[in-house]
């Protein structure tokens, strides 16, 4: 079954919205290849990981709100954002199409740790990643509204 690879800030990833259950991230992406359990502590709530290497996806459920999904993460080639391949992009490209589509809220980034640039779109809750001016990752989540309530797309 060929996947719509729609990056769709604050909604989902193609045919899936965040708030999918388990069974329906599996239904639509099959079982995946490593999963992996991140502990919660006073900041942070616990996170099950879901890995798909050979698709270059990964599915974030955390507990608090039902094991439902909140997060994706893809480095797929073929992803698209706003109509457009969003590998291949240039930082400059990447925030006029943001722009472009009414998400202006943003900052740069350098990741000493990792040695990567951070480009995060607060508005979309979009982080893109870049490691020597190549974008090597998109990582996008549900929306939180200013009470830190969760804004499940309908």
């Amino acid at each position: 079954m060929k996947q719509d690879l729609f990056i769709k800030p604050l909604v989902g990833f193609g045919d899936l919205k965040f708030g999918a259950t388990k069974k329906e991230v599996e239904a639509l992406f099959g079982e995946p290849q490593e999963v992996e359990t991140i502990e919660g502590d006073e900041d942070f709530m616990e996170v099950e990981v879901w890995s798909y290497w050979d698709k270059g996806h990964v599915v974030y459920f955390e507990k608090e709100y039902g094991d439902r999904c909140t997060n994706f993460e893809t480095d797929h080639e073929d992803a698209t954002l706003f109509g457009k391949k969003v590998f291949g992009l240039t930082e400059k490209q990447l925030i006029a199409l943001m722009k472009e589509n009414g998400f202006t809220d943003f900052e740069v980034e350098f990741e000493e740790e990792w040695e990567e640039k951070r480009v995060s779109f607060f508005d979309a809750q979009v982080d893109f990643i870049l490691d020597e001016e190549v974008l090597v990752q998109v990582s996008w989540a549900v929306g939180i509204n200013d009470n830190e309530e969760v804004n499940w797309p309908k």
